[in-house]
């Protein structure tokens, strides 16, 4: 009688483990770059730890994009062919294949974080369906590098002076924007842009002050200037068949997860930018690494062509391409984010 208890109990013990193993979910994770420094780290630690915070059975595996051996341009085509599960999404560079991800933050039209967070939190819902629709992802939530910033190896102390420049963007989108002000656009990778300083491939370039500092852009610049053009807003999405495996339960745990992150990422962004900025700008520096660039602060005249440039040549390229691909594209976000920027920032079409 003991030994058939004993089997008993073993069985049911070997039947428990297996339905563990069996239970867990393995979530392969594209994170961000290893140049992008804090970013990176913050989000390597919360992907880490995100089984425990959820208490949901996820086996994750974390890899930075810049170490798996095909670009970044391609991770919404990657997530809809179901070979990546959940993504740290490079918004500018995938808008080849979704210009919609551009409209969350289009350049020069929210300067500020407090008018980036009003747009991204209208803005959301719609992108989130269109994603859904187009690319079998959900949209779990979106974060800002930082305010997006000049970085020259030349001296820049107005847009004025950007002209017969070298500037360096990330894709055809943003070539007219820079031609706007009299400069020339050189496509270039984030990860080439300091070679591209060094070699005086390019003459300037933009992006937040923690990410710039990161990648090593000060040693090879002089110059910061700190017109703020952008949010530099980025997101996370995960694959619907992944996504459809978890109880309502479960997806609500996982969202409240990523909601208190990327919440957390928006309230620190302002304090990472200044202790940054200190640090590019040979100030005390506590975290990074220090530089001695030459700061120069924007005037009320650079914002007024900022602005002037969003309605002139940003909004209207980016509507043509979006409704392209997108009929209605413009008109929603018309609806949606413009009244966000008439009311906080004074920005009409």
């Amino acid at each position: 009688m003991w030994v058939r208890v004993l089997v008993a109990i073993i069985l049911i013990a070997g039947f428990s483990i297996a339905w563990k193993i069996y239970d867990r979910i393995p979530v392969q994770v594209v994170g961000q770059q290893h140049a992008s420094g804090s970013v990176h780290m913050e989000e390597q630690e919360f992907f880490e730890g995100l089984a425990e915070t959820t208490g949901l059975p996820l086996e994750i595996s974390y890899t930075p994009v810049d170490t798996l051996g095909f670009k970044d341009t391609h991770q919404l085509i990657m997530l809809r062919e179901g070979a990546l599960d959940l993504v740290s999404l490079r918004f500018f560079q995938n808008a080849w294949a979704e210009p919609a991800l551009l409209g969350v933050d289009l350049f020069g039209g929210a300067v500020d974080i407090e008018t980036s967070y009003a747009v991204m939190q209208a803005y959301a819902p719609a992108l989130d369906r269109r994603l859904q629709d187009r690319f079998n992802v959900k949209l779990l939530g979106m974060w800002p590098f930082g305010p997006q910033v000049f970085f020259c190896r030349t001296a820049v102390e107005s847009l004025q002076d950007l002209e017969g420049l070298r500037v360096r963007v990330g894709n055809e989108t943003f070539s007219p924007l820079i031609e706007y002000f009299g400069a020339s656009p050189v496509i270039m990778s984030f990860e080439d842009v300091q070679m591209g300083l060094r070699r005086e491939l390019i003459d300037c370039a933009v992006s937040s002050a923690a990410s710039a500092n990161a990648a090593g852009w000060p040693e090879y610049s002089t110059h910061f200037f700190r017109l703020r053009t952008q949010a530099g807003i980025n997101g996370y999405v995960i694959n619907l068949n992944l996504w459809n495996r978890l109880s309502s339960h479960q997806q609500e745990s996982l969202e409240q997860a990523f909601k208190a992150y990327v919440d957390s990422v928006w309230a620190s962004v302002e304090q990472l930018h200044v202790q940054f900025t200190a640090c590019n700008t040979g100030q005390p520096c506590r975290e990074g690494t220090s530089y001695n660039l030459i700061e120069a602060e924007p005037s009320e005249q650079d914002y007024q062509l900022l602005r002037q440039a969003f309605k002139e040549v940003v909004f209207p390229g980016w509507a043509e391409h979006c409704d392209q691909l997108y009929p209605g594209c413009s008109d929603e976000w018309r609806e949606l984010v413009e009244p966000v920027l008439m009311r906080k920032a004074g920005v009409s079409q």
